[in-house]
């Protein structure tokens, strides 16, 4: 089974090709002050289905990081597998950025991982150690949020903007963007795992969608005064 993978919620975008559990190509394109990553999705992709002989009708299955992340990146990546995934009649497996960064876990303890949701809370999701999900991504303020990793000892992950509150707080924390790690990978093999486990009538383009915890920050129009 070929399956591309792809994930812009970040400000590197990571593009995986593997045929089952061997990876053909992986790139990583980090966003720029010019341009956001995602403005590549398309034509990386096309180049790595160039350089590896292959186009998109060779490919079986899409697996996509639907978030938490940036609304922007998810936004962009989702559309790009939903237009693909039904033109092409496959599978469309979205992934949450979270399961994707529990792979980081080297140890048997539970995972705990966390990101900034601006406005006092954090992203917080739990997982085992296999990257099962104990508890789903979900939104909480700071200091609920670091409650788990003060009560029970966790593997935790975090993003760059929460280094600050997590000192204060005592806890130690890996930050995922200082990991060097191919999240594209990773978001791979836990594509390739949910395939495997689920029926693929699950995976309908029609289901894929960003997981916005929290409302997009859209600005509303202001009132025209009458």
């Amino acid at each position: 089974m070929n399956i591309l993978a792809f994930d812009t919620s970040t400000d590197i975008m990571y593009i995986t090709l593997g045929k089952d559990n061997c990876i053909l190509d992986s790139r990583m394109i980090k966003s720029t002050e010019q341009s956001y990553n995602s403005a590549f999705l398309v034509s990386t992709i096309a180049g790595i289905l160039r350089d590896n002989k292959l186009n998109m009708a060779n490919i079986d299955a899409l697996g996509v990081n639907i978030g938490p992340g940036s609304f922007t990146g998810l936004r962009a990546s989702a559309a790009v597998a939903r237009v693909t995934a039904q033109q092409l009649g496959i599978p469309a497996v979205g992934i949450s950025s979270f399961r994707v960064y529990s792979m980081l876990n080297n140890t048997e303890k539970d995972c705990l991982c966390l990101m900034d949701a601006r406005k006092g809370k954090a992203y917080v999701g739990t997982y085992n150690k296999d990257a099962e999900p104990i508890l789903e991504p979900c939104a909480m303020e700071y200091e609920k949020a670091f409650e788990p990793a003060k009560s029970k000892d966790y593997f935790v992950i975090s993003d760059d903007r929460l280094v600050k509150q997590l000192k204060e707080n005592g806890i130690k924390f890996m930050q995922f963007h200082q990991s060097g790690a191919d999240f594209g990978e990773f978001l791979l093999k836990q594509t390739l795992k949910q395939l495997q486990k689920e029926e693929k009538e699950i995976f309908n383009w029609q289901n894929l969608k960003p997981l916005y915890i929290q409302p997009p920050p859209i600005t509303m129009p202001k009132k025209i005064p009458s």
